[in-house]
């Protein structure tokens, strides 16, 4: 079978490029190595409201709560509320993810679910995707051009020279319950930091509904713990929920931002986590999916539109164009993360309470950069400078 192009997963990221390069009128398939776009779920489900309000009109149906304050809890038990209105959506990550599909669909994209991307062929350029379909067994896909938006373990982008393996010390492990039967504020979302709580980490509950939420933790692969991060987020549900129910689970892994080099190798571009797109300070990742394939989606089009004469010139469109937009910030995410790795208790506490001082005259933090907020706790707590030569 013979494509214009061929994108390999159907997340945010694979999604937007194939909408992008089906709406200019080329032929698109997509393939979905599961039964359905967005199952099964590896994801918080927050995203900032702001950025993503301005990449796309969401639908009500997609949101299951919209967060305008936020709390942290310090591992000494100090907290610190901000009300910070419209800062995020807790999405219906399932339906998000379909509906983005279906919005690539609608614009002229082939979806193949339970298809698999396996190994790219060519010479100079790529040719062809050997595939594994669970429906029609193996098979080739012939294409001009290739995306690899298959996520974090991205075989595509492996098998096809991109060196994209990362050092179990550069990863985050994210494990995630979905609580039913309890009580919570569904526009309040809150952090807990601390070694009992998530080493070298964080804690998270994000609502879904006034009396359902999602409450994860994530862990640093540089350590090694004294007790599974599964006991330390059940003894936390334990003690803030007890008569909550587990009603689902999600895990995941987090890799850290790794520069330019993983997102093109000749016809192959590199979207989303596949491309190591991501936040590592937080882990957040499906702005950045949405932006890169929207971007690797453009990029695709000059191509097959002939306006670049060579292949090597994609690179000024993508990764260049999303990098110009994302890659300072990805940036300073990584190195804010090689400071918050080495923060113990007693400087969680120090944060906590230099965040109580910072914004004790703010009435919102609407408008602040992480930039200002940094400098804000260095001048309240000068012991925290010592941190900064980590930034580089």
């Amino acid at each position: 079978m013979r494509y214009d192009a061929v994108v390999v997963g159907a997340g945010p990221a694979g999604s937007s490029t194939a909408t992008e390069i089906a709406r200019a009128g080329f032929t698109v398939a997509l393939l979905e190595k599961h039964s359905q776009p967005g199952l099964p779920l590896c994801c918080g489900e927050a995203v900032s409201k702001g950025a993503l309000d301005r990449l796309m009109e969401l639908k009500p149906e997609l949101i299951s709560c919209t967060i305008d304050r936020i709390k942290v809890v310090s591992p000494g038990g100090m907290e610190i509320t901000v009300y910070h209105p419209g800062a995020g959506y807790i999405l219906n990550r399932p339906r998000f993810d379909f509906e983005l599909a279906r919005q690539a669909v609608a614009a002229g994209a082939e979806l193949m679910i339970e298809t698999i991307g396996l190994h790219l062929s060519g010479e100079t350029s790529f040719e062809s995707l050997a595939i594994e379909s669970r429906k029609e067994g193996p098979g080739k896909f012939e294409a001009r051009l290739f995306i690899a938006a298959d996520g974090v373990e991205s075989k595509v982008a492996r098998l096809a020279g991109i060196p994209n393996l990362v050092n179990a010390q550069e990863t985050e492990s994210l494990l995630q319950y979905r609580l039913k039967n309890i009580e919570v504020d569904p526009a309040l979302a809150e952090f807990h930091l601390g070694r009992n709580v998530a080493p070298s980490s964080y804690l998270w509950i994000f609502p879904k509904l006034d009396s359902e939420a999602n409450v994860g933790l994530g862990v640093s692969s540089r350590l090694t713990l004294r007790f599974p991060p599964e006991q330390l987020l059940l003894e936390f549900i334990r003690k803030r929920f007890p008569r909550g129910i587990i009603a689902g689970k999600a895990c995941g892994l987090v890799p850290r931002y790794q520069g330019e080099k993983v997102f093109r190798l000749k016809n192959l571009l590199v979207a989303g986590d596949a491309a190591r797109a991501d936040d590592s300070l937080s882990g957040a990742g499906i702005l950045y999916a949405l932006l890169s394939g929207k971007h690797a989606g453009m990029a695709a089009v000059a191509f097959l539109r002939g306006d670049l004469s060579r292949v090597e010139d994609l690179d000024e469109l993508y990764p260049k164009r999303f990098l110009d937009e994302k890659g300072e910030e990805m940036a300073l995410y990584r190195r804010l993360r090689n400071i918050y790795d080495r923060l113990s208790d007693d400087d969680f506490d120090e944060i906590v309470a230099a965040l109580s001082q910072f914004f004790a005259d703010r009435d919102s933090v609407t408008g602040l950069k992480p930039g200002q907020i940094l400098a804000g706790l260095i001048r309240t707590r000068p012991k925290l400078l010592k941190y900064v030569r980590h930034l580089w």
